[in-house]
């Protein structure tokens, strides 16, 4: 990747494939949180709201993945963009696309769990997760929108998505370590091992929201990083 996306941006900054990838982008930050309005939800007890908010995020979750198939075939695929911006074009919307396929993922599960029953402090530290993980999203689509008019300013929030992340990574570690700390005695194994795959599914959202960062830098300054992470 280079600084050819970045000219395109510019210059092209009213055509359909713009609108949609900005499309996509808000569908993927109304994925992030949704699910957090689904642990508070969950946490209270409020099992219909639960419901009502599983179904709204999987509904916004395949909405996005209907559009990045539109993006990718009707606008990129057939249209007239030059090959090397398709391409990076394409790269990242297949990052973001991620933050929304994980969210769902960690919706999906919550939606198995009693979660109502689990110790306070563990949904406490879900709450906490959630809660960075909307500021993580909502910094993201900031530096992803200032790409076409200050790309300074992308790269600056993209360093700050990557901040917000490391905030994540440190509430997991807290969440993680409450599995030792807390009584699970009344708990059977399969909730106890579902519980856990819960908090790694609101990591991994925020690892794609870094993932994502990391091209909005690529496209600001050309260095091209590894993708860490693999699909649920």
């Amino acid at each position: 990747m280079s600084g050819r996306l970045l000219d395109w941006f510019g210059s092209r900054r009213e055509t359909q494939v713009l609108e949609n990838v900005n499309k996509h982008l808000g569908l993927t930050v109304d994925c992030v949180i949704e699910l957090g309005r689904m642990v508070e939800a969950a946490s209270d007890g409020a099992l219909e709201k639960k419901k009502r908010s599983f179904e709204r995020l999987s509904s916004m979750e395949k909405e996005a993945d209907d559009l990045r198939r539109t993006i990718a075939e009707e606008f990129l695929a057939k249209g007239t963009l030059p090959s090397n911006v398709r391409e990076d074009l394409m790269e990242l919307v297949r990052t973001m696309d991620w933050v929304a396929d994980w969210s769902k993922e960690a919706g999906r599960i919550l939606d198995l769990l009693e979660f109502e029953t689990i110790p306070e402090e563990m949904k406490e530290a879900a709450k906490k997760m959630t809660g960075e993980l909307k500021n993580c999203v909502l910094t993201l689509r900031k530096s992803i929108n200032s790409l076409a008019t200050n790309p300074k300013e992308a790269l600056k929030l993209a360093y700050e998505v990557e901040r917000i992340e490391e905030v994540i990574d440190d509430l997991y570690s807290e969440a993680r370590s409450l599995f030792l700390s807390l009584d699970f005695s009344g708990f059977k194994m399969p909730f106890l091992i579902l519980l856990n795959m819960f908090y790694d599914a609101m990591e991994m959202v925020s690892d794609w929201c870094e993932n994502t960062s990391d091209l909005v830098r690529v496209l600001v300054v050309g260095i091209a990083p590894p993708l860490r992470k693999t699909s649920p």
